[in-house]
C-alpha cells in the first residue's frame, strides 16, 4: 500500500466513525427513553438477537424489523413490562443504520 492508499483507508475509516458515534449517542437515548435505566442493556440485548435471528429468516427489511417490534412486544408483555414500541422501533432503525456505516464499502 502506498501513502494515498493509506490516507484513503483512513479518511474512510475516520467518516465512518464521524457517522458511527452519534448514531451510537442516539442508540442510547432511544434505549433509555424506553425501559427503565436498570434494564436497558437487557432490552439492547434482546432487540440485537432478535435482528440477527430476523436476518436469517426474512429478505426484506420491513419484513424483519415488523417481527423483531412483534417479537420484543411479546417478550415483554410475557414478563408483564411496559416497553415504549415506538422507541423500539427507533432503536432498530438507528441499529440498521449504524451498521450500514460500520460495514460500508470503503471510498476509493
Amino acid at each position: 500500500m502506498n501513502m494515498m492508499d493509506w490516507a484513503r483507508l483512513i479518511a474512510s475509516v475516520l467518516a465512518g466513525l464521524a457517522t458511527a458515534i452519534p448514531l451510537a449517542v442516539k442508540l442510547v437515548e432511544y434505549v433509555q427513553k424506553a425501559v427503565k435505566e436498570k434494564n436497558w442493556s437487557k432490552v439492547l440485548d434482546l432487540v440485537m438477537k432478535y435482528m440477527a435471528v430476523a436476518e436469517d429468516k426474512f429478505d426484506n427489511g420491513a419484513d424483519r424489523r415488523e417481527w423483531v417490534i412483534a417479537m420484543v412486544k411479546a417478550s415483554s408483555e410475557t414478563v408483564n413490562y411496559d416497553i415504549d414500541m415506538a422507541a423500539i422501533g427507533s432503536l432498530i432503525d438507528n441499529l440498521c443504520e449504524m451498521s450500514k456505516a460500520v460495514n460500508a464499502p470503503a471510498a476509493g
